[in-house]
């Protein structure tokens, strides 16, 4: 194959999409070589994407984007700690970690589990998926945790109407789309400024922020908000004692906060699993609500979205303040 080969460039934009300002490396022997690995590698012969691209990395050694990738090419090939060296690598070059190389490191057991999904690396893996985000979720995945929110609040709330709502981590706005006909407002935040530029075309929020939902919340005044929104949200973040803390201080008596969120079982509060993100435990959930001052008022083993054929395991819950 030249290095001219549609399917050759195909896989060099598709396999950075985590990483979208990093397409090239900027050296084009580098990248043809890069195109190269991906072509072997779509073709099952790892061994020869693996060379290719240690061959690519010589050429650049500071493209923090393809040390990420052959760090995934190494574990593929189960050489874990050499594919820990590129990560670090990866890590070293880039502190933000737009790549996501921190996250692997934690599925590894090289890093500690929270915090290691760096808000660069969600903003940029979003940023690159804002343009299918709907049609992949929606169709492909058979996403519900809207529609899932709406049937668990129906039930606590009579009439079933809201003053202000905040949507955490709201995307293209499909919780908006949801919620917007029962709530008096919503406004919505997201780290992903070009998820917000879909959320927008929906007319439906009363203001969008580009912020984490932690941070979002820490600047919320007590008591200014009736509910909190979080669909599918939580599966970027790890602990959730501070969100939850900072939720119950934003709620009004009675507010609620409700959120659906993959669940995993074991003595853990939280892990972060082989699909790169972070699942719950029930427990964990009510220990942290019980810190913050939150009760319990509804909770259900439903799940948000498939894989590959099968539910997700997954939870729809609601506390009150």
């Amino acid at each position: 194959m030249t290095a001219g080969n549609p399917v050759s460039l195909l896989c060099l934009s598709a396999y950075i999409r985590p990483m979208p300002h990093a397409h090239s490396s900027g050296d084009a022997t580098a990248d043809r070589r890069f195109a190269y690995a991906m072509d072997y590698k779509a073709l099952g012969d790892l061994a020869a994407a693996a060379d290719l691209l240690e061959q690519a990395l010589e050429c650049a050694p500071g493209w923090a984007a393809g040390w990420l990738v052959l760090g995934d090419v190494l574990e593929s090939l189960e050489r874990n700690d050499d594919a820990v060296v590129a990560y670090r690598r990866s890590l070293a070059l880039d502190a933000a970690d737009r790549a996501g190389a921190g996250a692997r490191l934690a599925r590894l057991g090289r890093m500690a589990a929270d915090g290691a999904m760096t808000p660069a690396h969600v903003a940029a893996l979003f940023d690159d998926y804002a343009g299918r985000f709907e049609t992949s979720l929606v169709q492909g995945l058979a996403y519900r945790g809207p529609a899932l929110l709406h049937g668990a609040l129906r039930g606590l709330r009579e009439p079933f109407a809201f003053g202000r709502t905040l949507d955490l981590g709201c995307g293209t706005g499909l919780a908006g789309e949801a919620f917007h006909s029962v709530c008096a407002s919503i406004e919505g935040v997201d780290l992903s400024e070009a998820m917000l530029v879909r959320a927008r075309q929906k007319k439906v929020y009363r203001r969008l922020v580009h912020d984490g939902a932690l941070e979002f919340l820490r600047k919320q005044s007590w008591q200014s908000t009736d509910l909190v929104l979080a669909a599918d949200v939580f599966v970027y973040l790890g602990n959730l004692q501070a969100l939850f803390s900072e939720a119950a201080r934003v709620l009004e008596p009675g507010g609620l906060l409700a959120f659906s969120a993959q669940r995993c079982e074991g003595p853990d509060a939280f892990i972060l699993g082989q699909d790169m993100r972070y699942a719950h435990s029930l427990e964990g959930i009510e220990t942290w609500a019980q810190a913050a001052g939150l009760t319990v008022r509804y909770r259900d083993e439903e799940w948000a979205r498939m894989d590959r054929g099968r539910p997700v395991p997954g939870m729809v819950v609601v506390l009150s303040h």
